[in-house]
């Protein structure tokens, strides 16, 4: 543990006493250990979510600029999990009858 403080660059004996005490671990030290080791999925360090190392396939596509800080990277993640429930719900409603079918569907049943 020592080695990994001194390599993000926190007071030796830092993460082991975050992680004994539960406590969560700042942004500034999310970035550094982002910086440090450019292989560990973000997702990963923050959620525990997907894969911890990052498959890196090399192609002449640039990028996608999810942003220099986990905070930005974070909003972007949240922004594209927001579009997809959005999407998923618009889709949903997409199924429920109109206003005009129901009201066709009660006058039907009224005049049986």
């Amino acid at each position: 543990m020592r080695t990994f403080d001194t390599s993000i660059g926190v007071g030796n004996g830092y993460t082991s006493k975050q992680s004994k005490s539960r406590a969560s671990v700042g942004s500034n030290v999310l970035e550094r250990i982002i910086d440090e080791y450019p292989d560990l999925n973000p997702l990963w360090l923050v959620t525990g979510k997907g894969n911890m190392i990052l498959e890196i396939e090399i192609t002449d596509e640039p990028l996608p600029d999810y942003g220099k800080s986990i905070d930005d990277i974070l909003e972007n993640k949240i922004e594209r999990i927001v579009e997809r429930q959005l999407k998923k719900i618009n889709e949903r409603l997409d199924t429920f009858p109109t206003i005009e079918e129901i009201s066709l569907e009660i006058q039907k049943k009224l005049g049986s």
